[in-house]
């Protein structure tokens, strides 16, 4: 193999952070090459230096064997270095064809007039749709009408209308179904016949050792090591990414003494998303939610909690009807619920530590119209230091913070509101193996403390890991429920497929 991308002694700095550090990093042509690390390593600073979003304040960079220098993104698209985001950069409003081209339309001129020509367009698209195998997706159609999994696929397609001989994927699959992501996969490796060579970002560690070739680990914005993959052990992984052991460490669930019904759930039906779902959940108790996308486990959840309207049940809580008319009713009731999308549903990331944990109970802690600010930021520094929320001040913006620290927060506002009955929807979605640790922790702790937990998850070692029971929903119907002695992945899989 040949080395088609380099970066050597790479430093980038921002006002009071250094956040690549004699950073280096090698691609070789064909390979599929994972980059690994906790949240706030520098994965994406340093992807951002190679896609020309951020300049290196020093080090050097090299493309099939040329110094180069990316002064911004296009410049990177030019030179066939490509990024595809979790959260795509398409045009929502323009079709999937106005996309791909844009900014480098083929033009032919008609006398001294240049126009776009859509035939050359069509005829370049069709050739890479064949190529990527995609089908079910029209050039005419707008973007906002693809779903996730569409509009990643136009991204790679976006990126081979410019040749690309590099692409990077940043947690590609957070947001797909196991159905989608086995498409992806597939994807991947016909671009890697091609010859495209890719940079892997993902939390996933299943997904690393499936489909990556070497892997290189990155600590507080510093290069750790490269391997191959074949070579290397999880456990291995985990340790040079967070610099410690953590055998035993990462599921850490308690024998706690389950009490009495919370929260009795009969006949939940919503027409055409819900039909007759049965579940108590007791004191103490962390209950698991399984079931593949879309299974009805959010909206669940969502129905339970006043978010979603139009459904019937026959609920108890804490023994007595309860029906929320909206989410503050659930919420001044003792439940509450933490959003699987923590930058929709669940954060103001322009805002402050400590506006976003205050929010929800601001008419708590004001006398009249005027905040208690001494109150407010006794609360705050509380929960900050009880949940070990990694950030300067309490007054640091939510967005700057890494995404585990921004899911903690999310957790922390969660616990102000004084919860006895907490649902968590994939609450370690999208942070790293160090985060995910200090997570289940607060989890654990929160029901030693007897409040009882809903856990909704995607990744079965977690579920298992964690709960003291698990009801599997398919296809918005309850198909059974498994006990702690008698949990396997095989067991809870089957049940859901």
């Amino acid at each position: 193999m040949s080395t088609i991308l380099k970066l050597e002694h790479i430093y980038k700095s921002f006002p009071g952070v250094k956040a690549l550090d004699d950073m280096q990093i090698e691609l070789e042509r064909g390979e599929i090459h994972a980059v690994c690390g906790e949240n706030g390593a520098g994965k994406s600073t340093l992807m951002k230096v190679i896609t020309g979003v951020y300049k290196a304040d020093s080090g050097n960079m090299y493309l099939n064997g040329e110094k180069i220098t990316v002064n911004e993104p296009n410049d990177a698209y030019s030179k066939g270095i490509a990024i595809i985001f979790q959260e795509t950069s398409l045009f929502k409003d323009l079709t999937v064809l106005e996309n791909m081209f844009m900014g480098h339309e083929p033009v032919k001129k008609i006398g001294p007039i240049s126009n776009i020509d859509y035939a050359a367009e069509e005829a370049k698209a069709t050739e890479i749709f064949n190529f990527l195998g995609i089908s079910g997706i029209s050039f005419d159609d707008k973007i906002d009408n693809l779903g996730v999994a569409a509009k990643q696929m136009v991204e790679i397609a976006k990126a081979l209308t410019y040749d690309a001989e590099v692409l990077i994927f940043d947690e590609p699959t957070a947001a797909l179904t196991e159905k989608e992501v086995r498409s992806l996969f597939e994807t991947i490796q016909r671009l890697k016949e091609r010859g495209v060579s890719m940079l892997y970002i993902s939390h996933r560690m299943e997904e690393i050792f499936e489909i990556t070739d070497r892997v290189t680990v990155i600590r507080d914005g510093s290069f750790i090591k490269t391997a191959k993959t074949s070579e290397v052990t999880e456990q291995q992984l985990i340790a040079w990414m967070v610099g410690r052991e953590m055998v035993g460490e990462l599921y850490c669930k308690a024998d706690v003494e389950i009490g009495e019904p919370v929260l009795e759930v009969k006949g939940l039906t919503k027409p055409g998303l819900l039909e007759n779902i049965d579940f108590t959940l007791r004191r103490g108790e962390i209950l698991g939610f399984a079931g593949l996308a879309g299974a009805g486990r959010t909206e669940s959840a969502e129905c339970i909690c006043g978010l979603m309207k139009r459904y019937t049940a026959d609920i108890k809580l804490f023994g007595k009807p309860f029906k929320a008319k909206n989410y503050r009713h659930a919420i001044d009731n003792g439940l509450v619920y933490l959003s699987e999308d923590r930058k929709k549903y669940g954060l103001v990331v322009p805002m402050s530590v400590k506006e976003n944990l205050t929010m929800s109970i601001l008419y708590q802690i004001s006398k009249g119209t005027f905040i208690d600010f001494k109150t407010e930021n006794q609360i705050v520094e509380k929960y900050m230091k009880d949940l070990s929320v990694k950030a300067p001040d309490k007054d640091f913006v939510v967005e700057n913070l890494s995404g585990g620290n921004q899911q903690k927060v999310l957790l922390a506002k969660a616990l102000c509101a004084k919860p006895k009955i907490l649902i968590l929807d994939e609450p370690t979605r999208g942070v790293d193996v160090g985060a995910k640790a200090e997570i289940y922790k607060i989890i654990k702790q929160l029901s030693e403390q007897g409040i009882s937990i809903i856990m909704i998850s995607s990744e079965m070692p977690e579920l298992l890991g964690m709960s003291d029971r698990v009801v599997v929903i398919k296809e918005g119907r309850k198909v059974g429920e498994v006990e702690r002695k008698d949990f396997s992945q095989e067991k809870v899989l089957g049940m859901a497929l």
